[in-house]
């Protein structure tokens, strides 16, 4: 087993049992480990992807932007349809960057002149989808709401290694992501379905297929918030957005996919759970 891998697994053990920790303390810790993360990853977007300094005002209003909002949010004032509504701008932001993953041409320097001029906007870019994670806490079962999340998002990053790697002949979309695969993405998007009905099934026991079709359909919108993130890194010619976490790569790296699943998941869950 090479080294990388050794540090792969432990820093995966390493964050798991970190988050399980979180979650075992309850939902203000869980709330504070996510605004903890939310700032690092703030912090990767504004200093590597946006190459500006720490040291500045913009980087000050940027933490300002995330921090506050999400803190009166989930702390001070959790009123139902206020955090929906901003939920419902986090909407907004995932289809403006389907626009963006899918008819901007990768060669463009339009995001990276937009940036430029408006580098603290890496705060509200984060807190959208933040907030549509941290909706799922306010519910009485977030525990378990949380886990049915996680392990679609886990089951399509999984399924799309396994299948991608055994079976992968067809390119998804080379320019964008080199490794990926159609036979990757069909796979991972059946398994994120898979093991998202067993485990909905487990917790409430109500199989239903309709809800075996908005698991797959969530495990793909998290592979493309992967996507998503590649054509940002490849535009500002990076490879990770850090080096913080060994084997790894950056927060930002770890929670692109569950961030731009999570404004979804919210919606499942008003309309349907």
């Amino acid at each position: 087993m090479s080294s990388n891998t050794v540090q792969r697994i432990v820093s995966a053990v390493v964050l798991l049992a970190a988050v399980a920790t979180c979650i075992y303390f309850g939902k203000k810790a869980t709330m504070g480990f996510v605004l903890f993360f939310g700032i690092l990853a703030v912090d990767e977007i504004f200093c590597n992807f946006f190459k500006k300094q720490r040291i500045s005002l913009n980087y000050l209003l940027s933490q300002v932007l995330f921090i506050v909002p999400y803190v009166y949010f989930n702390f001070l004032d959790f009123t139902p349809d206020m955090h929906f509504a901003v939920v419902n701008l986090g909407l907004f932001l995932n289809i403006a960057l389907l626009f963006y993953l899918f008819y901007l041409p990768i060669e463009s320097k339009a995001v990276e002149e937009f940036s430029s001029k408006m580098p603290f906007l890496a705060g509200p870019f984060l807190l959208l989808p933040m907030i549509a994670l941290t909706n799922t806490l306010h519910y009485e079962k977030w525990r378990l709401l949380l886990a049915v999340l996680m392990v679609v998002n886990f089951g399509m990053d999984t399924g799309a290694w396994f299948f991608g790697k055994n079976f992968g002949k067809h390119k998804l979309w080379e320019k964008v992501s080199p490794k990926k695969t159609v036979e990757g993405l069909i796979g991972g998007m059946l398994t994120s379905g898979l093991l998202g009905i067993l485990t909905w099934t487990f917790i409430f026991g109500k199989p239903q297929l309709l809800l075996f079709g908005l698991f797959c359909l969530l495990g793909v919108l998290s592979q493309l918030g992967d996507l998503i993130q590649s054509k940002i890194k490849r535009q500002f010619k990076i490879k990770d957005s850090s080096s913080l976490i060994p084997g790894h790569g950056g927060v930002y790296d770890r929670i692109d996919s569950l961030l731009y699943s999570a404004p979804f998941f919210a919606v499942v869950l008003k309309y349907y759970y």
